[in-house]
């Protein structure tokens, strides 16, 4: 399958699970079932070579502040849909740990964020976004993308460059708070206490923070330090 995402402000191809950017074929890392066996709701193959997702870092960097691309094709895979392997971020210089935006270029989504609280136990929430929806990741909490659809998901995402991703906790857990079925049935993971849970859109979410955006692309491009909270998150999440 081959498709144009963008043309302007670059022009951005994904031909089959090659991307190329400006006509350049642009690096991506993959990752198998087989490195996803220890988040997923059923046992895998552990000899599994079947490549569960696509990434696509730095396809634009400003102000230290990065353009990835994410590509999940379609998959069921004991029951459960195809989806990322999970991960939190760690604390930024000014105390708040760094958050995250992402955008549905092609397909559906589901995002489910986890926060830690003090008692062990965690705070979900489950955010379902169609084509062209942005998400606000905040600041705490841990995330896993999901292609909910029947065609391939992808993903654009603008995060701060210069920090690693932790994901031993998903891993010690076997996943996050919650596994997404086929079919749309929530299954919680037994490994989590969940205190708190909630569904809402992407418009609600955002809003709780003041934020909004119609093309992260776009935007970004155009003006980096429209996303500076990326890299200092306390003067936009207060308290």
């Amino acid at each position: 399958m081959d498709e144009v995402l963008y043309e302007k402000p670059l022009k951005i191809e994904l031909v089959g699970t090659t991307l190329f950017v400006n006509g350049g074929q642009h690096p991506k890392s993959v990752r198998t079932i087989a490195q996803m066996k220890n988040v997923m709701a059923g046992k895998v193959d552990e000899t599994a070579t079947m490549e569960a997702y696509y990434m696509y870092r730095s396809v634009f960097v400003g102000d230290d502040i990065r353009y990835d691309i994410t590509l999940i094709p379609p998959a069921t895979i004991k029951g459960e849909c195809a989806k990322t392997f999970g991960h939190y971020h760690p604390g930024s210089e000014d105390g708040s740990p760094y958050p995250e935006v992402y955008q549905v270029l092609r397909g559906s989504a589901v995002f489910m964020m986890q926060k830690r609280n003090r008692n062990g136990s965690v705070d979900a929430i489950v955010v379902h976004a169609k084509e062209g929806e942005v998400v606000l990741l905040p600041p705490g909490y841990g995330h896993v993308s999901i292609n909910d659809g029947e065609d391939r998901l992808v993903l654009a995402n603008l995060v701060y460059d210069r920090f690693e991703s932790m994901y031993s906790e998903y891993e010690e857990m076997r996943g996050a708070a919650f596994y997404y079925m086929r079919g749309g049935e929530i299954v919680q993971n037994t490994n989590y206490i969940v205190q708190k849970s909630e569904k809402i859109s992407p418009k609600e979410l955002n809003g709780r923070y003041g934020f909004s955006s119609k093309d992260l692309l776009a935007e970004f491009h155009a003006n980096p330090k429209a996303f500076e909270f990326l890299k200092r998150p306390k003067g936009m999440f207060k308290g």
